[in-house]
């Protein structure tokens, strides 16, 4: 099965890495950093399958001198001096003589080379020997300035595209960093596609996130060699933990897939349901739970908490086989009809969930604290860059105010005796530009102050917080996760709960009967109709007021105004009713009882 994987990232001097350093790495090869003075020598690293180097119009460039102009250029403490993209190749083409995936690797450096003109120097190497066999993948690592061709070799001259700031991308006309990067992560995406097709091979990759592309699963956390080892040696890991619970949780989610898949659109068979009613009748003739909801019907199969909803009119070929079950109206001792109960008591059900529920939701408030603080280094950290980012701005703009301020100061003695006619002078030209650089460095500086620290640097600052604490992100990912698979589980049991009582509450209605059950995840009251499912959120209860018997009460509003009385006997209530001749259904406010 191919895998689609790309990611990116700089590398700069802040985080001690260095352009020279890093091709000697991937390509495995002996550099000397002329700026520093070092020598790198990876020649002896295994796991290299091939090298090449992709520059705009084919430019002859040697490597060396490339990646040591890369970091003569940058004068800065703290300066990105390349950007790396990694990508994995499709398994698939890595066969026999590898060629194909080598080709694709190539190929799509080109490409950027092409389009930003840039240099991309390519490394594809074979998968670590203690993680997954099938990794096949490439280092991809970009000049951050554009390649321009001279009489005597090369230059690298302006920043390239991908090294703009949004700013810049907008005044540019051009998309903003995180639109670019999902355009080179479709490119990727359809380049492999492309060679997959041209091999004769059915796989193919999707750029698009789970979200992006409709799916209810999640992807799985990337292992990485040393987690793969180490689970293959019966070790647990926290990576581990984190995907064994991601593929629980789709295991839920494909196990409701497949009930899905089982409904069929061959309409109604051998003219035995002739509409709508007949077919809810025939679904809990076989057993079913059903709920008719608009124009789709949810149902619960027997035995089970999954929900499916038939849309429009479906039937599934499953129904016909099914177990009929025998549902006669209950009778009391006096031959009279009582409202039909669940076929498992629903307030048992609603409250093995609620335990289910509180047990989980107390597992995420006791690691809570770890994960807030976490989050709290994210946002440190974003003060942080946000400050010294005001304070490089703010200096620029001292430098630019002093540069305007002296030519202002000092204009030239006989300035004032050249004829209008001439037009400018040297001087008046000097001046005006000086103070538009003056300005431009105002606004640069006056709009970065007060902007949001967190829209500027989320994701700048979340990098490296993740890289300085990776124990500690791999901590908040998994409770993030966890947090998800929580409040789905909730929603299910909910529309579980809904799904098996005779009514949810709705408007301009009024429910009078017995509270029996009060949870955070919906409330039961017994009525002469049925159960009722109230939802919490629209009806404020205590436990204390559970064996109470009151009329919940929703007007038109749609659950905005509520009101709650208690009584002892339906009667008292009627009577109580025509005495303050009050239309209930209008009342507002709170009322008494509690």
């Amino acid at each position: 099965m191919a895998i689609y994987h790309l990611s990116t990232k700089p590398i700069s001097r802040s985080s001690g890495r260095s352009a020279v350093a890093s091709v000697a790495y991937r390509a495995g090869i002996e550099i000397i950093d002329e700026r520093l003075g070092k020598t790198y020598d990876y020649t002896k690293r295994s796991g290299v399958l091939w090298t090449g180097l992709a520059t705009p119009h084919g430019f002859n460039i040697d490597r060396n001198e490339l990646w040591n102009r890369a970091e003569k250029t940058e004068t800065r403490s703290n300066s990105r001096t390349a950007r790396e993209i990694v990508i994995n190749i499709p398994h698939e083409l890595m066969q026999g003589d590898q060629s194909a995936g080598k080709m694709l690797a190539y190929e799509f450096a080109t490409n950027l080379s092409q389009k930003y003109q840039i240099a991309v120097d390519v490394a594809v190497h074979a998968p670590d020997k203690q993680g997954d066999n099938r990794n096949y993948h490439a280092h991809l690592l970009l000049t951050t300035r554009q390649i321009e061709q001279t009489k005597n070799g090369f230059e690298l001259g302006k920043k390239s595209q991908l090294e703009m700031s949004n700013a810049q991308l907008k005044q540019a006309g051009l998309l903003s960093n995180q639109d670019e990067l999902k355009e080179i992560r479709r490119e990727w995406a359809e380049l492999a596609n492309g060679y997959l097709a041209e091999h004769g091979l059915d796989e193919r990759i999707d750029h698009r996130s789970h979200k992006d592309r409709g799916l209810e699963t999640l992807p799985t956390v990337k292992m990485g060699w040393k987690a793969t080892e180490l689970e293959r040696q019966g070790i647990r890991t926290e990576v581990g933990d984190q995907n064994r619970a991601i593929k629980a949780y789709n295991a839920q989610i494909e196990q409701k897939n497949e009930l899905q898949q089982q409904i069929t659109q061959n309409g109604y068979k051998d003219g035995t349901i002739n509409n709508r009613d007949d077919l809810v009748t025939v679904l809990k003739e076989r057993g079913y739970s059903v709920e008719s909801k608009g124009d789709k019907i949810a149902i619960s199969p027997p035995n089970s908490n999954q929900i499916v909803s038939l849309s429009g009119e479906l039937f599934t070929n499953t129904l016909k086989n099914a177990h009929r079950a025998t549902l006669e109206p209950r009778k009391n001792e006096n031959g009279i009809g009582v409202p039909p109960t669940p076929q498992n008591t629903l307030k048992t059900q609603i409250m093995a969930f609620y335990d289910e529920y509180q047990k989980s939701n107390q597992k995420l408030l006791a690691n809570k604290p770890d994960v807030d603080a976490y989050f709290d280094l994210v946002k440190e950290r974003e003060k942080l860059l946000h400050k010294q980012e005001t304070l490089r701005l703010h200096k620029a703009l001292e430098t630019k105010s002093k540069a305007y301020n002296h030519l202002a100061n000092n204009k030239p003695l006989l300035d004032h005796l050249r004829p209008k006619f001439l037009g400018q002078s040297t001087w008046e030209q000097d001046k005006e530009k000086s103070y538009q650089a003056y300005w431009t460095a105002k606004t640069a500086f006056t709009e970065h102050k007060h902007a949001d620290p967190h829209k500027l640097y989320h994701a700048q600052a979340s990098e490296q917080i993740k890289d300085e604490f990776p124990k500690e992100h791999a901590k908040a990912s998994l409770w993030l996760l966890e947090l998800k698979k929580h409040e789905w589980q909730t929603s299910q049991h909910i529309e579980t709960i809904k799904s098996q009582a005779d009514e949810v509450a709705k408007a301009n209605t009024t429910y009078f009967g017995e509270i029996i059950a009060v949870t955070e995840i919906g409330i039961l009251q017994k009525t002469n109709q049925g159960l009722v499912y109230h939802s919490p959120k629209d009806v404020d209860l205590q436990e204390n007021q559970i064996g109470r018997v009151l009329a919940l009460e929703y007007p038109k509003v749609m659950f905005a105004d509520r009101k709650l009385v208690e009584v002892k006997t339906q009667a008292q209530y009627e009577k109580d009713q025509s005495e303050h001749n009050k239309d209930f259904t209008k009342s507002k406010g709170r009322g008494f009882g509690d």
